[in-house]
């Protein structure tokens, strides 16, 4: 790929991620912005290969799923990460864990009852599922209107990038329920810093 390709990724990403945040910000499940573990980040380099291998071919059928898994994926490695992460920081492939209970196609229903804790029949489970829901179609929208060749090597990069960003939602979604948010802390300049 060229520079140029890689600039294109890059800004889709970021627009994507600005769109997401804005959208799960009006719904009270943000607060404007993402939430980051670097651990977490490391972890999806390292699962998103088996990710892409199971979603690459819901696409045609499901490709809200084939999108909006990763975010579930990334709400079960911040609660696994905020529960017991030195027992699961070794677990490389954290896809194949959380797809392996109940396998792809009931990834989001196994993240939600077993490691974010919400009955499926609950409030909050169905909440979370419109939201996502909702986020798939935006991202899914933004995906053609970049007017890529479908099934071309461009394409699945920019699934890729979109897959990664809804990573990072689904991070940052748990981490907000679990109370983690960003405070902005004022450190005296006369004060050393040890």
């Amino acid at each position: 790929m060229e520079t140029k390709d890689f600039e294109f990724l890059d800004k889709f990403a970021e627009k994507l991620s600005e769109a997401l945040v804005g959208q799960c910000t009006a719904d009270g499940m943000l607060d404007g912005k993402m939430l980051t573990v670097d651990e977490l980040n490391e972890k999806w380099r390292a699962s998103a290969p088996e990710y892409m291998a199971a979603a690459v071919p819901q696409i045609a059928d499901y490709p809200s799923a084939a999108v909006a898994w990763a975010c579930y994926v990334g709400m079960g490695a911040a609660a696994l990460w905020d529960k017991s992460w030195g027992e699961y920081k070794d677990t490389d492939d954290w896809y194949s864990l959380m797809a392996s209970p109940r396998g792809f196609d009931c990834l989001d229903e196994y993240v939600t009852e077993c490691l974010v804790g919400y009955r499926l029949d609950s409030a909050e489970a169905t909440k979370l599922e419109t939201v996502i829901r909702n986020c798939a179609h935006t991202a899914l929208t933004m995906i053609r209107k970049e007017g890529v060749e479908p099934q071309s090597a461009m394409a699945f990069h920019v699934f890729a990038r979109a897959v990664k960003v809804f990573f990072e939602l689904g991070v940052s979604l748990e981490l907000r329920h679990r109370g983690y948010k960003y405070v902005k802390v004022a450190i005296d300049g006369s004060a050393p810093l040890s």
